[in-house]
């Protein structure tokens, strides 16, 4: 539409009192501030339409991602509020309604445009980029040491038998994992399984290696650990005649757990069990000296005590 006939609908509508369309002095290319709204009705209603101009303008400057170069028509026809849009881009649509709110209703919907999409940023060429800093390497995780003690109870068989003592370690942590030793001391002076002889005892001297992984609960850290342990052995009774006594050495498969806490303190409060198998003796049983009880297959290991370790 050329500038003069764009400007012959402006200056009818400012003889009616829009204040809708731009200012005619103003240039084609400046920004739209409409919509551009006219009336196509009889002079005597001429009054009624343009305070219904008016609330429509006021609605429409209301709102965001409006079509600020439409130009809108009011009109009636048989007792019905007509509504001719042109948008800013040259589309033509029509609605026609009952009431104002309808009207309003129908004018927002055609003339709300689409949000904007933000254009994506200009690719840049590997060559034109800055060159990248370089990265500093993440520390590496670094070993420490977690040193425990404490006291220890057993549960042996075959032959059966409940023994008490003391148990230590030494664990090389580079978490999640641990490598470690252990050492352990405990003493029996019976059996519940059958008659004991006069003054027996079966006194247990054992170190082991193990490895194991940590699992990080809510409260306390979890290790569970695996490995071999060598045990010493010494058996001693007295049956009535003469003191007899024998030792032993063997080699056990451990499996344990361990539980401490609080986790991120230097002095912890572990509990311990482990289980701990004879391979040999499950085939057949051991004796340090014939006329004692033949020495146990297994036992299950409970220990409570004090762990320290750098956090």
């Amino acid at each position: 539409m050329s500038d003069a006939h764009h400007r012959w609908p402006c200056l009818a509508a400012a003889l009616l009192g829009s204040t809708l369309c731009p200012p005619a002095a103003a240039q084609s290319s400046a920004p739209c501030i409409g919509p551009e709204i006219t009336l196509a009705v009889p002079a005597a209603e001429k009054a009624r339409w343009l305070a219904l101009r008016a609330r429509l303008g006021e609605h429409l400057q209301t709102l965001r991602d409006l079509d600020r170069c439409a130009q809108i028509s009011l009109h009636e026809r048989d007792g019905r509020l007509g509504l001719d849009v042109r948008t800013g881009d040259g589309r033509l649509a029509s609605r026609e309604v009952e009431n104002e709110a309808q009207l309003l209703r129908a004018s927002e919907a055609l003339l709300t445009l689409p949000p904007q999409v933000p254009s994506a940023p200009p690719s840049v060429s590997a060559a034109e980029r800055p060159p990248e800093e370089p990265r500093a390497a993440a520390p590496s995780a670094s070993a420490h040491l977690e040193l425990g003690a404490g006291a220890a109870a057993r549960l042996g068989g075959t032959p059966l038998f409940i023994a008490g003592g003391v148990a230590g370690f030494a664990d090389v942590a580079l978490e999640p994992w641990r490598l470690g030793v252990s050492a352990r001391w405990d003493i029996t002076t019976g059996l519940l399984g059958e008659p004991t002889l006069m003054d027996y005892y079966l006194m247990s001297t054992v170190v082991g290696v193990h490895v194991g992984r940590r699992i990080e609960l809510q409260s306390t850290s979890l290790d569970l650990l695996l490995g071999p342990n060598l045990v010493l052995e010494a058996q001693d009774a007295d049956d009535g005649d003469q003191d007899i006594g024998g030792s032993a050495t063997d080699v056990r498969v451990a499996l344990g757990a361990r539980l401490s806490g609080p986790p991120r303190s230097n002095w912890r409060a572990f509990g311990s069990a482990d289980f701990e198998l004879s391979p040999a003796r499950l085939v057949a049983p051991h004796f340090a000296h014939p006329g004692l009880p033949a020495l146990p297959s297994f036992s299950f290991g409970l220990a409570l005590g004090i762990l320290w370790g750098e956090t």
